[in-house]
């Protein structure tokens, strides 16, 4: 699949309405323009996942995006989000089931995805990024609790009382 693929116009976001999810990795793919990418990150992140809801299009676009950070050599914290969330989210019962036919295009980006992670963590980043890539690497080894576990512990307050408590 690619992202010419007529289907993108037929799928549907967070919001459970059609929405291209094509247009956004493709802009992604051609800039380096920090502004553009701050941009479609907000875009992503509000198509794609709205209040826990997310769609075809939202998984359909996890290998995409995955591709495209492997690609650019993308270390961002909201790429590697994005799609943790969403496959967080996929597992959710009120949430679609991934079609069989799109199952081993989405577990592919899902291996792409946690290598991208891995590389992140050689970098040394910062405590944000440092805390979504360990949440996705525990999310799409199939640890789905402990990936959203982790993601909560970002909160200083929720870790001060977890370890208040161990």
């Amino acid at each position: 699949m690619n992202l010419s693929d007529k289907v993108w116009k037929e799928l549907k976001g967070g919001y459970k309405i059609p929405y291209d999810a094509s247009i956004p990795p493709r802009k992604l793919e051609q800039t380096d323009d920090p502004k553009i990418i701050t941009k479609i990150w907000k875009e992503l992140w509000n198509e794609l996942h709205h209040q826990g809801d997310v769609g075809l299009a939202s998984y359909l676009s996890v290998p995409q995006l995955a591709r495209i950070g492997t690609e650019k050599g993308l270390v961002d914290w909201n790429l590697i989000g994005i799609c943790c969330t969403i496959e967080q989210q996929r597992h959710d019962s009120h949430n679609p089931t991934l079609p069989k036919e799109f199952e081993t295009y989405y577990k592919n980006g899902l291996k792409e995805l946690k290598q991208l992670a891995l590389e992140y963590l050689k970098r040394n980043p910062g405590e944000t990024t440092l805390i979504i890539a360990l949440s996705t690497i525990a999310t799409c080894n199939g640890n789905i609790k402990l990936g959203r576990a982790i993601i909560e512990l970002e909160d200083k307050d929720v870790l001060n009382e977890f370890l208040e408590q161990f």
